[in-house]
């Protein structure tokens, strides 16, 4: 009996940075680790460019993630893990968690309700994604590993970066270590990039989907997601109603209304 609900495991599979929460999840590391003097004021300089850059056409871009990897693995170099650990787990709490689309954040608990296992899958570093994990109770992560010897980082990447096909490759060796059903699974991007890991599963989902995956998943008839709008509405409703309060606008109350998005009603039924 053990072995049959193993076999019969599911899963769903998250990317993370614009598919769970807005921009990049890399720039406010980045940021903490140049205020501890762990990155030069140039690293830092070339990763707001590279954030901007992100931030406006919505791609990673293989220049700006080799130039990131590159600076990221040289700042840490000689560095003790758990030094760089803690100092990520404040940025986590602190920075990436308050930022995490509530409604996805809704989703993954629904995954974990139906009994199926929940990761985060990114080319971010594994350690960093781990702590994310570890604050949602979610089942594991997959991403881009540094080496470590004798507890301290090398500089050098322990396999390959977790990105495109290689993503795809570690969520399907995941999956025989796990005797989870890929076919029965579900798995969440942004990007075109992640076209690989989508067509793996049974169930690909296009979160907040860039235009190349938009198109894509339009024409396979997969499931579409957009939580940027709701994202936008509630700001503006903070902004609105600060200025009300300002103005001493006493009595009245301004609703917003800020709903799921209508395209998420087939995958939820499901859930």
């Amino acid at each position: 009996m053990e072995t049959s609900e193993r076999r019969t495991a599911e899963a769903a599979f998250f990317d993370l940075d614009k598919t769970l929460l807005p921009g990049s999840s890399l720039f406010p590391l980045a940021r903490e680790l140049y205020r501890q003097k762990v990155f030069t004021l140039a690293d830092i300089a070339r990763m707001t460019v590279d954030h901007l850059a992100f931030k406006a056409i919505g791609t990673e871009g293989a220049g700006r993630t080799d130039r990131a990897r590159s600076a990221s693995l040289e700042a840490i170099r000689g560095r003790p893990r758990a030094q760089i650990v803690e100092l990520g787990r404040s940025v986590a709490q602190e920075e990436l968690l308050p930022r995490l689309y509530p409604q996805a954040v809704d989703l993954m608990a629904r995954h974990k309700r139906a009994g199926r296992s929940v990761y985060i899958c990114s080319s971010s570093p594994e350690d960093y994604l781990a702590l994310l994990a570890e604050e949602h109770g979610l089942d594991g992560v997959v991403g881009t590993r540094a080496e470590v010897v004798d507890g301290r980082y090398t500089g050098e990447l322990d396999g390959e970066m977790c990105h495109g096909p290689e993503k795809a490759r570690r969520v399907a060796q995941l999956a025989g270590e796990n005797d989870i059903d890929l076919d029965r699974s579900y798995a969440y991007s942004d990007s075109v990039n992640d076209l690989p890991l989508l067509e793996l599963v049974g169930f690909p989902v296009a979160m907040n989907p860039d235009r190349a995956l938009r198109q894509i998943a339009r024409q396979r008839g997969w499931q579409r997601l957009d939580y940027r709008m709701a994202r936008r509405r509630t700001l503006v409703a903070s902004a609105a109603g600060g200025v009300a309060a300002a103005a001493g606008a006493v009595g009245y109350g301004v609703g917003y209304a800020v709903g799921s998005s209508r395209v998420r009603k087939r995958v939820l039924t499901s859930i």
